[in-house]
This record gives C-alpha cells, sequence and structure tokens, in this order.
C-alpha cells in the first residue's frame, strides 16, 4: 500500500484559541483508496506511535486540517520520498503528487514558501554521505583535501539556497525561518559525515568537527525553531564534549570546568549515577536559551520514554519540575513515566523474560548455547544505550509471533558497564524482551565476539545477529535485523 507521512512538529498545547493550516491535493495516476499516515511527534522526530491515518480515496483526493496556533514545520514521506513543509497558521497547501515519486506541484496561498523548501532538499542525501566509510572516498581524504571537496562545495549550496529564499517575496519573518532550517541542517549534516563516513580516527574526526563548529552558536535564529535547529543542537552538543574533552580536557582541566561548570572527574561520577542524557542536559541549560532548554528537555524525557529507559527518564523528570515548574510538558509526560513503571511491574515475574543464572561467571557464549541443544538459536548483540538496537526492539513482537510455537530460542548478549547491571535487569522486563539474557561489560565481551566474528572489522557493530543450528553449530553470522522481517524469516526456517 501506498502511503504519505507527514510529520508535524506540534508543541504541546491545548486546541482552543487556534487558527487551521489544511493540507490538500492529489495523487495522480491512482486507481483505489489509499491512505495518508499523519505522525504528530512530541516536540520533533518521528515516532510510529503518533500516527494518525487520513483516507486517499479512489480519484486520488486527500484533505487534512491542522489546528495551528503558529508556524510549524512538518515532513512529508511519500513513497520514501521526504520533503519538508512549512504550516502557518490560516494557510494552505495544496499539492500535486505522481506515483513516480515526483512532487511536481506546490499551490495555495503556502504554495510559495513550500517550493523554496522543496528545492533546498533537506531530506536528499548529501553527495559525499553516498555508502559507507568502507567505500566513502571523502572519509579517506586529509584534512586540507576534505575543506576543498566537501565543506566549501557544501556549505556554498547552502548560501546558494539562503539567497534565493531572502530574495524572494515572503515576508522577513518567514524568510529568516526557512533560511535558518537551510543553515542547521547543512550544519548537521557535516557533522554527521564526521562521525559516520571518517574511519575510526578519533583525532581526525575531532579535528573535523571542531574546524567545521568552532564559531558556531547554538542560541536559535528564530523562535519556535524548526526541526533542523534541533538536529544541529544535538552536534553541537557532540562539538562541545569535544572540545571539552577531546581536545582540551586532559591537557587543560580547567576547559572542560568552564564548558560544564564542574571538574572532569565529576561529571564521569554524574554519567555513571544518571547516565550520559543528564550530562547532555546540564550542557544545554547552562549554554541554551531557557525556551529552547525547556524544549530540549521535555523532547529528552520523551525520547527517554519512548525507549523504555525508566530510570533516564525519572532523573530528567525532576529536572523538568525543578528548572520548569509551570511547564506544560509535566502533567503528560508524568503520565507517561507511570506507565512505564506499570509495564516494569508486569513483567517483573515474568518467567519467560530468563536471565542466565550465573551469567557473571560465563566466559564463552557456547557456555550457554550448548544447553539449548534441539533449538534453533537467535543472538542479538545489543546494548542499553545503542539507538539502533533499541529500534530493532519494536520487531521483536512480530518474530515471536511468527514462530509460535517452533523450536526458536532467542538469547541477547548485552554489553553494558557493571554499574549498569539493575538497569539493564529493568529495562529488558519494562521492554518485555522474552528470551536467555546475560550481560558483559566492554572488556570481558570482547572474548564473546572473538569466538563469533573471525574478521575483526566486523566486530564491536551494535547491533550484530547471528543464528545457531540445531546442533550448536554458528551457521549464520551477521544474520538478518528483526526489522528485516520476511528476510529473517526465511533465514531462521532453513535450520528448522
Amino acid at each position: 500500500m501506498k502511503k504519505i507521512t507527514i510529520t508535524v512538529l506540534l508543541a504541546i498545547a491545548t486546541l482552543s484559541s487556534m487558527a487551521q493550516f489544511k493540507i490538500s491535493g492529489h495523487i495522480d495516476h491512482i486507481s483505489r483508496p489509499d491512505s495518508i499516515i499523519l505522525n504528530l511527534p512530541y516536540v520533533y522526530g518521528y515516532y510510529r506511535e503518533n500516527n494518525q491515518t487520513i483516507p486517499v480515496d479512489a480519484k486520488g483526493n486527500f484533505s487534512f486540517t491542522v489546528p495551528l496556533r503558529e508556524q510549524k514545520f512538518a515532513t512529508i514521506d511519500w513513497q520514501n520520498k521526504e520533503i519538508s513543509i512549512l504550516m502557518t497558521p490560516g494557510k494552505s497547501l495544496l499539492l500535486t503528487l505522481d506515483t513516480g515519486r515526483q512532487f511536481k506541484k506546490f499551490a495555495g496561498t503556502a504554495g510559495i514558501e513550500n517550493d523554496l523548501l522543496h528545492q533546498a532538499k533537506l531530506h536528499d542525501i548529501a553527495f559525499f554521505m553516498q555508502g559507507d566509510r568502507t567505500n566513502n572516498k571523502y572519509g579517506l581524504l586529509n584534512a586540507a583535501e576534505m575543506e576543498a571537496q566537501v565543506v566549501k562545495p557544501w556549505l556554498k549550496m547552502r548560501d546558494d539556497m539562503i539567497t534565493k529564499i531572502n530574495a524572494s517575496a515572503l515576508p522577513t519573518q518567514t524568510k529568516t525561518l526557512i533560511a535558518s532550517e537551510v543553515k542547521y541542517f547543512h550544519y548537521a549534516i557535516l557533522s554527521d559525515f564526521g562521525r559516520v563516513m571518517i574511519p575510526v580516527d578519533m583525532k581526525k574526526v575531532d579535528d573535523f568537527i571542531l574546524s567545521v563548529f568552532d564559531g558556531t552558536t547554538p542560541q536559535a535564529d528564530v523562535f519556535p525553531a524548526g526541526p533542523m535547529y534541533y538536529y544541529f543542537h544535538k552536534a553541537y552538543l557532540n562539538y562541545t564534549e569535544t572540545k571539552a574533552v577531546a581536545k582540551y580536557g586532559q591537557k587543560d582541566p580547567r576547559a572542560f570546568l568552564e564548558i560544564y561548570k564542574m571538574p572532569l572527574d565529576s561529571a564521569k561520577v554524574l554519567v555513571n549515577a544518571k547516565g550520559k542524557p543528564y550530562i547532555n542536559w546540564i550542557l544545554v541549560k547552562n549554554n541554551a536559551d531557557p525556551k529552547v532548554a525547556e524544549q530540549y528537555l521535555a523532547q529528552a524525557i520523551f525520547t527517554q520514554i519512548h525507549d523504555k529507559n525508566i530510570n533516564f527518564a525519572e532523573t530528567l523528570m525532576s529536572e523538568l519540575e525543578k528548572t520548569f515548574p509551570q511547564s506544560v510538558h509535566k502533567q503528560f509526560l508524568q503520565n507517561k513515566i507511570t506507565g512505564l513503571n506499570a509495564l516494569y511491574l508486569a513483567n517483573k515475574n515474568n518467567e519467560s523474560i530468563q536471565v542466565f543464572k550465573g551469567y557473571e561467571k560465563v566466559k564463552s557464549i557456547y557456555n550457554i548455547v550448548s544447553t539449548l541443544k534441539g533449538k534453533v538459536v537467535y543472538l542479538d548483540i545489543w546494548g542499553t544505550w545503542c539507538g539502533p538496537c533499541k529500534e530493532e526492539i519494536a520487531y521483536l513482537p512480530k518474530l515471536k509471533k511468527h514462530f509460535e510455537g517452533k523450536d526458536v530460542v532467542y538469547l541477547y548478549l548485552d554489553m553494558d558497564d557493571d554499574e549498569k547491571d539493575e538497569a539493564w535487569k529493568q529495562f529488558i522486563r519494562v521492554n518485555g524482551m522474552t528470551g536467555i539474557h546475560i550481560r558483559k561489560n566492554g572488556k570481558d565481551v570482547q572474548a564473546f565476539w572473538a569466538e563469533l566474528q573471525a574478521d575483526e572489522n566486523k566486530r564491536g557493530y551494535y547491533p550484530t545477529y547471528f543464528i545457531f543450528n540445531k546442533d550448536g553449530k554458528l551457521v549464520q553470522p551477521n544474520a538478518e535485523r528483526p526489522s528485516a522481517e520476511d528476510a529473517l524469516y526465511k533465514q531462521l526456517e532453513k535450520y528448522l
């Protein structure tokens, strides 16, 4: 089924006293009823649980009205083709789309600004982000070559687009808003390039990030800010950490103290006790405008709730209550945390969630696999800190439903520090991760990687999956992820 997914950035507020923004349009060459998915995220970002389905009739027509207090950005994802749109109270946008994945026309009273956003290509893959770090030629360049072949061309594309925006007949405030999104997008993509495409060489990565972000500021050009600002802000936090720790921290402790308002040793203690999201929040609190900080903190809490990290969510929630006691986010987020605690209690004594007895002393994955003869074992190496790992958890219920009653066992090897032992046990129960679980710290897990993956270059990627046949033999290294669905099911069925 063809779908158009619309992601709308909306602040938490009542719908009273709001104007409306109407999105309507036509899909050419459609011959049967279809649907549009409207996603209303909390502050920014995309979360499937916020989806709403909007019908498209057999003639290809659709229409939806959004209650709106102020200008907000949105993302339309149509057949895996994404574009940004800008919604303004009282305006309307008429879209014409084609089943060839083309956005053909932007009309209506919001047509001009959205045509410009379409030209800005905020969701297209940058020319230097093609492939991965093993076959990306730009990541192998030296610093001077990266500046000439990546940074300068990319920022020229940014400047040319901003010039076009400023030359339009749009109101000044709207031009500033759109131009800021373009600016923030280009910086965020450069950050992604540095951290994803440059081969593992931390000094080279750090030097690149510092060269790009030196001279930038975390202050928003306009508020409410668009989603690209928050992606930039996340990249800016990484830059600040790099500046404090990698470049200055070991040589001059005062640099870290100046940025974080605490010594490096104290920050490490807080990370172990309260998690990395808490330290990021402290950095935002110390440097960002209070309006931005409140939005950032609310989204950070929502993200931890979404990932079912109760401890992190409760820690950040206490910060919201203390720093923004009148925040409109409080009640909604507290209700969500209450729901998480109920999930934990419901699964606290679930015998299908089995922490392997004596897992602390297990030295080889075969110590466990050997006890499961006659079963196909699907091994997941993951970590509670790993975003992609947690994304895959959403696909586990469908996987387990498919093989219900079959001889398939799910084995999880978590890589988390020893200090996270209780948080790990809580996490697997809140998420209802039925199966057998063990945990190893970063040092001890290396022995498991060595026996599972002969190629050293393929070790240490989280998540990674393996399949053992009924005789306990490793038959499928680098197995498909749960999100692969049918492709994984076929792999497992082969050994049943």
